[in-house]
């Protein structure tokens, strides 16, 4: 047998290991578990994370979940979903810091030099002085049936930058856009105890900035934002800019309950003429036998594990950062009308959450909350998010 295309797959995964990071849309229903859902990837989200999963949807009989009464998508789609992150804590603060000094960056415009008599302001800004302060827009249209599933998203971050300046106070946005094309496809082997997956991505991302004295920043408000939009829209039709990778996945199911997944993204990726670190994620899932309904009052309730981003090397970063563990609990609350869902996990050692709702199998709501280590090193600085996502689907 020929050892050709596994060593061509170790030469790739060896090349890619120092390159940079990939933009990806994540899976909310995994971020809820802390990221550990790689194992269970079994609706529409799967075309994110693993590809494999694709084949547990549809109509037909999947032999190891249908033996647990596991509650399983024929059709999932995102007809369209719009979500945001308005950084709560950071938009608070700066109304907090505008209302109180708007009155001396008025007066600043006449004499900058009045700007550097109020230490008190001088002082505050040192909150956010080079603090980057995101504000995250997404929308998400996708489905997934037997075997097949595709997605296309797009999302908008929005950063601002205060800094104290060596004469006067300035400011500083970027507009960081990302959009994407995916699709995948699944199949099972060995009675659905295999499932492969393969999965195809194409993204271009754009970035646009600006810089403003602090006074300036009223007058420059209006217009900015669709100068920079308009700039960020032209920059991601150059085709030659895209990125184009590939998706492998895998799960495993050792008994009908207890299952092992795991996905190499992004392989052959390059941004900027840089190549892209395939982000390689391996985990577990156990969904218990007495607690799976799959009738008029359905219910899925899953637990799992995964070691994330194993590839990239971020150095002063504990090997247990990248360790994500969580569950899910979905029910049926009225037949036909409403159902929820509830998740929890820790994603890095930072708690995560997720509560959505279907109303009449149509329109959906989803609220997230979790967290990311930004700092140099494990436990230097949190990140946390507070997402909302709105759509309709089925």
């Amino acid at each position: 047998m020929s050892n050709k295309p596994l060593l061509a797959l170790t030469l790739l995964l060896a090349a890619a290991v120092s390159a940079r990071q990939a933009p990806v849309d994540r899976s909310w229903r995994s971020l809820g578990m802390g990221g550990a859902g790689i194992a269970v990837a079994d609706d529409a989200d799967a075309v994110h994370l693993n590809p494999a999963g694709l084949a547990q949807i549809g109509w037909g009989p999947f032999a190891p979940l249908d033996s647990i009464h596991y509650k399983r998508d024929k059709v999932d789609a995102w007809l369209l979903g719009i979500g945001f992150d308005p950084g709560p804590e950071n938009l608070l603060d700066l109304w907090r810091f505008w209302n109180r000094y708007k009155g001396s960056i008025d007066s600043g415009k006449n004499d900058p030099k009045t700007l550097l008599q109020n230490q008190q302001m001088l002082n505050d800004i040192y909150k956010f002085d080079r603090k980057p302060m995101p504000i995250d827009a997404s929308v998400d249209v996708g489905g997934a049936v037997h075997d097949l599933g595709a997605a296309f998203w797009n999302k908008d971050e929005v950063i601002l930058l205060l800094d104290r300046g060596a004469i006067t106070p300035k400011a500083a946005a970027t507009l960081r856009t990302t959009s994407a094309i995916e699709a995948g496809t699944g199949t099972t082997f060995l009675d659905d105890r295999l499932c492969l997956g393969i999965g195809y991505r194409v993204v271009a991302v754009s970035s646009e900035e600006r810089q403003y004295d602090i006074i300036e920043l009223r007058d420059q408000a209006s217009n900015a934002p669709r100068r920079m939009v308009l700039n960020s829209v032209s920059d991601l039709r150059r085709t030659e800019d895209w990125g184009h990778g590939l998706d492998l996945g895998f799960i495993w199911f050792q008994t009908p309950s207890l299952r092992f997944g795991g996905s190499v993204r992004d392989l052959g990726m390059k941004l900027d003429d840089e190549s892209v670190t395939p982000n390689l994620t391996l985990g577990m899932a156990w969904a218990p036998r007495p607690f799976q309904r799959n009738d008029l009052w359905a219910r899925k309730i899953n637990f799992g594990i995964a070691a994330d981003d194993l590839l990239w090397d971020t150095l002063g970063y504990k090997p247990l950062s990248k360790i994500d563990v969580g569950f899910e609990w979905m029910q049926t609350v009225i037949p036909v009308v409403l159902v929820g869902r509830i998740s929890a996990g820790l994603h890095g050692g930072y708690p995560s959450l997720l509560v959505s709702g279907t109303l009449m199998k149509i329109f959906r709501g989803e609220f997230l909350t979790y967290a990311e280590e930004t700092g140099y090193f494990t436990g230097d600085r949190e990140t946390r998010y507070w997402m909302v996502r709105l759509g309709v689907g089925f």
